[in-house]
C-alpha cells in the first residue's frame, strides 16, 4: 500500500514539473542554437595602420555572428565566411570608422539597423563595401547615421525590402550596385535621401522594377545606368526630385512602360547605345527640365538619343519627349516595319520630320535589314504610289480609249451614210432605142414642128 502511495506522489510530481521541464528543455534548445553561431575572430592588422581590424572566418562550415565593435576602430574587414549574421547595433558604438568591408560571404544575413552608425563622426566619411556576397534579403532600415558611400559589388541579392536605403542622416557621396544579380526590388526600397552619384552598372535585375522603387531621391551630380539588363520597368520606377546629369548607356530593357523615368533634370541627358525590346511611346516623356535651369541658361538643353535599337513601340506616335529639350537623334534602329499608310501619318512627327535619315525601320520580318525613313518614304512608298497611279491611269486610259473608239465609229458611220445619200443616182424609166432618139432630138432641137 505504501509503494502505491509513493508511486502516486511520484506521478503527481512529474505532472506538476512537466511544464518546467519543457521550458528548461526549450532553454537548452535555445542555448544549443546560440552555440551553433560562433563569434568571428578578429585581430588587429599587422600593418602600421592604427585601428584596423580584420575578421576572417576561414571558410569554416560554421554560422558566424559579428562581435560588438566599439572604440576608435577606423577600418573593419570581415571576409571568407560560409554564413555570417550581422546583428542589430553591431557598429553603433563606433565613432571613428571610415571603412567597412564585408567580402566573400556565401550567406550574409543582415538584420534591421545592422549598419547603425549614429554615433560615428560625420567627418569620418564612412564607406561600406559589400563585395562578392550572397544576400537573401536587404532588410528595411538597414542603414542609419552619417554614411558617405554604399557599394554592392559582385553580389547576389534576393530582395531589397521597403526602406532598405532610406532617410540617411547625411548626404551620401555615392550609392552603387555593380556587377550584381538582383532578383527583386520592392516599392520604396530606396527613398528620401540625397546622393552625389547614383550608379547601376553591369547588373541584372530579374523581376520588374515596380513603381517608386527609387522615390524622392535627389542626385546632385550624376545618375548613371550602364551595361545593365532589366526584365521590365513599370511606370514611375525611378522618381527623382532632381538629377543634375542623366546617362543611360548600353543597357537592355525587355519591357519599359510609359514614363518609367520621372526625373527633373538640371543639366544634361544622354540615352545612348541601349536596346529596348518593347517600350511604350511615352517611356521617356517623364524626363523634364528643372525650373532652376533657366536661372542660369537661356536656351533649352539637348537630349541625346543616339545609337539605340528598339524592337517594338506601343503607341501611334513612335516616341514622345518633353518639349523642355531639343532632342538630337542619331542612328536609331526600329525593328518593326511600317507600311505606306503609317508613313503618311508619321511623316509630320517632329523627330521623323527633322531626322528622316537617322531613323531606320526594319524592312524584313526578321528585322535584320533596315532602311531609313527617308528611303522608305522616297522610294518604296513612291514606287507603291507609282504602280497605284499606273493602274488607275491604265484603267482610265482604257475607258477613254473605248469612248474614243465608239465616237470615231459613230462619226464614221454617220459620214458614210451622208456620202451614200449624196451619191445616190435617179435611174430613168426604161425606153426603146427609138424612143430614146426622139427624146434626145427634142432636147437638142426643141419642140417638133408638129407640136406647134
Amino acid at each position: 500500500m505504501r509503494h502505491k502511495r509513493n508511486f502516486y506522489y511520484l506521478c503527481l510530481w512529474v505532472v506538476a514539473a512537466f511544464p518546467f521541464l519543457c521550458h528548461a528543455e526549450d532553454d537548452f534548445q535555445e542555448f544549443d542554437n546560440r552555440e551553433e553561431e560562433a563569434l568571428v575572430h578578429c585581430v588587429h592588422d599587422s600593418a602600421p595602420r592604427f585601428g584596423k581590424r580584420i575578421c576572417d572566418c576561414g571558410y569554416r562550415n560554421e554560422e558566424f555572428v559579428t562581435p560588438q565593435f566599439e572604440g576608435s576602430t577606423t577600418e573593419i574587414e570581415i571576409a571568407n565566411c560560409k554564413s555570417l549574421r550581422v546583428r542589430r547595433g553591431t557598429f553603433s558604438q563606433l565613432f571613428q570608422l571610415t571603412k567597412l568591408t564585408i567580402i566573400n560571404v556565401e550567406d550574409l544575413i543582415l538584420e534591421s539597423s545592422a549598419f547603425d552608425f549614429t554615433r560615428n563622426a560625420p567627418s569620418a566619411r564612412l564607406k561600406i563595401d559589400l563585395i562578392n556576397d550572397v544576400i537573401e534579403e536587404v532588410p528595411s532600415h538597414l542603414v542609419k547615421g552619417p554614411i558617405a558611400e554604399i557599394a554592392f559589388t559582385r553580389c547576389r541579392i534576393g530582395v531589397f525590402k521597403p526602406f532598405s536605403i532610406a532617410s540617411v542622416h547625411e548626404q551620401l557621396h555615392g550609392l552603387s550596385i555593380a556587377e550584381s544579380l538582383v532578383n527583386r526590388i520592392e516599392r520604396h526600397a530606396f527613398k528620401r535621401f540625397d546622393v552625389d552619384q547614383l550608379t547601376l552598372n553591369g547588373s541584372k535585375f530579374l523581376a520588374p522594377i515596380p513603381s517608386q522603387s527609387f522615390y524622392e531621391v535627389e542626385v546632385l551630380d550624376r545618375f548613371l545606368i550602364t551595361n545593365c539588363s532589366f526584365n521590365a520597368l513599370l511606370p514611375s520606377a525611378f522618381v527623382f526630385k532632381n538629377v543634375t546629369n542623366l546617362a543611360i548607356r548600353n543597357n537592355e530593357f525587355n519591357d519599359a512602360a510609359g514614363e518609367s523615368f520621372v526625373l527633373q533634370i538640371k543639366k544634361t541627358v544622354s540615352v545612348v547605345g541601349n536596346y529596348f525590346a518593347k517600350i511604350d511611346d511615352t517611356v521617356l516623356q517623364g524626363i523634364r527640365l528643372d525650373s532652376s535651369y533657366y536661372n542660369r541658361n537661356s536656351e533649352r538643353p539637348t537630349l541625346q538619343f543616339h545609337n539605340n535599337r528598339i524592337g517594338h513601340i506601343n503607341g501611334a506616335k513612335m516616341l514622345i519627349f518633353s518639349d523642355d529639350f531639343d532632342v538630337n537623334f542619331r542612328a536609331i534602329y526600329v525593328e518593326q516595319s511600317i507600311n505606306c499608310d503609317q508613313v503618311v501619318s508619321l511623316k509630320e512627327t517632329s523627330f521623323l520630320k527633322n531626322y528622316p535619315e537617322e531613323i531606320y525601320f526594319g524592312s524584313s520580318n526578321e528585322g535584320s535589314d533596315f532602311k531609313s525613313f527617308q528611303d522608305i518614304k522616297r522610294f518604296r512608298c513612291a514606287e507603291d504610289r507609282f504602280w497605284f497611279y499606273l493602274i488607275i491611269g491604265a484603267v482610265a486610259g482604257s475607258i477613254v480609249l473605248v469612248l474614243i473608239c465608239l465616237l470615231v465609229s459613230y462619226c464614221y458611220v454617220t459620214q458614210k451614210k451622208k456620202k451614200q445619200q449624196k451619191l445616190q443616182v435617179v435611174m430613168p424609166e426604161p425606153r426603146t432605142y427609138r424612143e430614146t432618139q426622139i427624146v434626145m432630138q427634142i432636147e437638142n432641137h426643141g419642140l417638133l414642128k408638129t407640136d406647134l
